[in-house]
């Protein structure tokens, strides 16, 4: 993952609590998948604004200065990448990882390792960008101009499955939500190709 994100931890948090709306929409979408009783790991962890919403309560983070936001939000911080997970082999239940996809060097070898961490059964929720929707296309467009989505590769849903399925894993639910950027009350709804935030849980 790219460290510059150090830099823009005060920034990312911001984001949210300005689009308070479409912040709860993507928990929302990501908590309709996440089994009850399971203990998640958020991969990529940031500044642990999605994990204390979801109850999550350890994480990976390569940047510090995000790390720092997620231990005050009381999440346990491990150093580390999605492509080098701190785990041992089948020593973790479920795995969540929010928009991280688009920054990673190898995500074939992060969703290898997501397979490789994960016990027999386990749950690996992913939420990225859908490149396949209209405001997909339209971060794509505009990513060059932003601190944080610059040098981003954005996936569409097909790839994601595709992906993951290469790694061995089973996808089984699927969501979609934020049909605009405009801060409204967004719905959350099943299946792919609408809305931009997308999420897919895949089974080990």
């Amino acid at each position: 993952m790219d460290l510059r994100f150090d830099a823009l931890a005060n920034e990312y948090d911001k984001w949210f609590a300005e689009n308070h709306h479409l912040f709860d929409a993507e928990v929302e979408a990501v908590a309709s998948v996440m089994e009850a009783g399971v203990k998640y790991v958020e991969i990529g962890v940031g500044t642990g604004i999605f994990a204390a919403r979801l109850g999550i309560g350890e994480g990976v983070e390569p940047a510090d200065g995000m790390a720092e936001f997620a231990a005050a939000r009381g999440i346990a911080v491990r150093k580390g990448a999605a492509e080098a997970l701190p785990y041992a082999d089948g020593s973790v239940e479920g795995l969540v990882s929010i928009t991280v996809d688009c920054f990673l060097s190898d995500i074939r070898l992060a969703y290898a390792e997501a397979y490789r961490v994960l016990k027999t059964g386990g749950s690996f929720v992913v939420a990225f960008l859908d490149a396949a929707t209209p405001l997909g296309k339209q971060y794509e467009a505009f990513k060059e101009n932003s601190d944080y989505y610059r040098g981003a590769t954005f996936h569409t849903a097909a790839e994601i499955r595709a992906l993951l399925e290469g790694a061995g894993f089973v996808c089984v639910e699927a969501r979609q939500t934020v049909f605009t950027l405009e801060n409204v009350p967004q719905s959350v709804k099943n299946g792919h190709g609408e809305g931009v935030f997308a999420v897919i849980q895949a089974k080990k």
